[in-house]
Order: structure tokens, then sequence, then C-alpha cells
């Protein structure tokens, strides 16, 4: 057992002797000696969870916004594959048309709330509340991508002829000459 009394309890050296004194310490190191209850080592530690709670909080405002600007990476490349399917009214088009309409939907009523949760804390509330307004704001963008396809594909009425029966719908003639 004696052979491994060092693993069990390893000795720790003291802190180590500086030639200067006027040197600090790097950031995020508080060495605190075992024995020593001065003041100063309280006021120390008392202000490194202080500096400590503030990282956390800047830290979660940060994730707060990387995930409201999250759906925004993806509106180019849903508006370019909407572009690339062309539209005629084939499976792949209408599919791709449908899932730009379904997953936003889907992820605002379903991933919002559950994105920031983890994200709040007392003072950040309102930095929370815009960054979900953000991150709803982007799910509306990537579906006007799906909206503006169906008008383009022809599925959203939009003149007379598609409301009123008796009204007909314009025949446009090409010509080559006139």
């Amino acid at each position: 057992m004696s052979q491994f009394d060092e693993l069990i309890n390893p000795k720790v050296p003291g802190a180590p002797k500086s030639t200067k004194k006027d040197l600090p310490n790097p950031p995020g190191f508080a060495y605190e000696a075992k024995g020593t209850n001065n003041s100063k080592s309280k006021k120390s530690t008392v202000s490194s969870t202080v500096n400590e709670e503030e990282r956390l909080e800047e830290l979660k405002e940060k994730k707060a916004w990387e995930v409201a600007i999250g759906p925004a990476k993806s509106i180019p490349m849903n508006a370019i594959m909407s572009y690339m399917t062309g539209n005629s009214l084939q499976i792949i088009p209408v599919t791709m048309t449908l899932m730009l309409l379904w997953n936003p939907l889907k992820a605002i009523f379903n991933e919002t709330n559950p994105n920031f949760i983890n994200l709040t804390t007392k003072k950040n509330g309102t930095t929370i509340l815009l960054a979900k307004a953000v991150f709803i704001l982007f799910q509306i963008l990537n579906m006007s991508i799906g909206i503006y396809k169906l008008y383009k594909m022809g599925l959203i009425p939009h003149t007379e002829a598609d409301w009123i029966a008796w009204k007909e719908i314009k025949d446009i003639k090409e010509r080559l000459s006139s």
C-alpha cells in the first residue's frame, strides 16, 4: 500500500516564488494556498466568481445570437435550390416547396423555446427575447422563399380569373410580326 500513497495523496508544491513581485497572475488563474484565510484571498475569490458570472452571461448572449442567426445561413442555399429545381409541377419541385414551408413552421413552433431555454438568465431576458424574434424572422424569410416558389409555379391564385368563375383567363398570343 505504501507504494501507491503518492497516487492516492499527491503532494502539491506551494505557490512558486516569483522574483518580480509586480507580475500579475494570468487571466483565469486563482491560487489559494491551504490554510490561508486572509481577507485578500476571500475578496479575490468573490471577484473571480463575479467575473466568472459575467463571462458566463456574455457567453450565453453570444450563443443566443448564434442560435438566432443560424436559420439565416440556410437562406442562400434554399434560394439556389429553389431556382435549380425549376417551376414545373413535378414531384421534386413540389416536395422541396412543401419542405420550404413546413420546416420553418416546425422550427418556429417546436424549436424556438427549447433552443433558448438554457440560455436564459435573470439579466438577459430582453436579449433572449430579441434573439427569439430574429430567429422567427429568419424562419419566415426561409418560408417566403417557398411562398415565392408556389407563386412562380402558378399554385397561388393571384388574378381575378382565379377567383371569379365568369371571368375568362386572358389568352396571350405570341406573334412574330405585327
